[in-house]
């Protein structure tokens, strides 16, 4: 095995070399893997499905958003991902050493829209929903040195508000809503996004599914009132295989070809992008 990364198939199952892993908040980990082939073919917004630890035990992998690449001559070589410890495939996650092999199965899933630079892009994040926006933010900032960009995370506390500083660090505009007041606004992070909608900004969210029925239920209000503006959701549904076998990942998508207008849609697959107004937030569960 050479010391970069090698392609296994050509359905994307890969082995990188872990190059990081460090806690870098209370059960919030920062894995670097090393994998050029990998990293020159990601899109923001986009997953990859991840093995805890050498052989089969846990049997499945584990989705995670592409959290950000990692550059060496002003190329990119490898990727991050952000992880919380939630059960014993993220805690084995933590145990992954430098120099060992990784494999993992991606880039998987349709990534965000980024529209153009004249837009305003707002990315709302909840939680670790925050795990996709520096790749965003960096990829948007690349783009474009003036396009204006506004991040608006939440969580329940100070110590659970994720990538504030390396996103402001990219000249884009940071503002913290947390549940008890520890830091920034006391309150939802959509409350931050109200008074920025206007026609022609450009929505980016990911986190909770209670977090995004109230911002579809934001959305619809202001586009009722007239506004006009793209709005994107990444879900957070769990995804045991991420290529589409298993159907453990569905959500509920608007259809009007089906009776009970509403169809079961593949998130790992159809998504996990999807427009805000696509999914019927009535019918999705509140696990998370």
């Amino acid at each position: 095995m050479n010391a970069t990364c090698s392609s296994t198939s050509s359905a994307q199952m890969r082995v990188g070399i872990v190059t990081g892993n460090v806690e870098v908040a209370p059960d919030c980990w920062r894995l670097e893997i090393r994998c050029p082939e990998f990293a020159r073919s990601a899109t923001p917004g986009q997953f990859l499905m991840l093995r805890c630890r050498q052989g089969l035990d846990p049997l499945l992998s584990r989705a995670f958003s592409i959290c950000d690449l990692i550059y060496e001559g002003g190329e990119p070589v490898g990727l991050v991902v952000l992880q919380v410890v939630i059960g014993v495939g993220t805690l084995a996650l933590t145990k992954r050493v430098v120099g060992e092999e990784i494999g993992f199965l991606g880039p998987l899933g349709n990534p965000y829209d980024l529209g153009t630079p004249d837009e305003h892009m707002i990315m709302v994040a909840g939680g670790i929903g925050a795990a996709p926006f520096l790749y965003v933010a960096r990829f948007l900032r690349a783009r474009s040195a003036e396009q204006r960009l506004t991040y608006l995370v939440g969580g329940r506390n100070k110590d659970f508000v994720y990538l504030a500083d390396e996103i402001a660090a990219l000249g884009c505009d940071v503002q913290i809503a947390t549940d008890d007041g520890s830091l920034g606004h006391q309150g939802y992070v959509t409350q931050l996004l109200d008074p920025l909608l206007a026609s022609g900004v450009r929505v980016l969210a990911c986190g909770p599914n209670p977090m995004f029925k109230s911002l579809a239920s934001l959305v619809e209000q202001k586009r009722a009132e007239g506004l006009e503006f793209a709005c994107q959701v990444s879900t957070e549904e769990s995804m045991p295989c991420g290529y589409g076998a298993c159907a453990g990942c569905v959500v509920p998508l608007r259809s009007d070809n089906h009776p009970d207008g509403f169809r079961y849609g593949k998130s790992c697959v159809e998504g996990p992008v999807f427009p805000v107004e696509a999914i019927r937030w009535d019918l999705i569960r509140s696990i998370h």
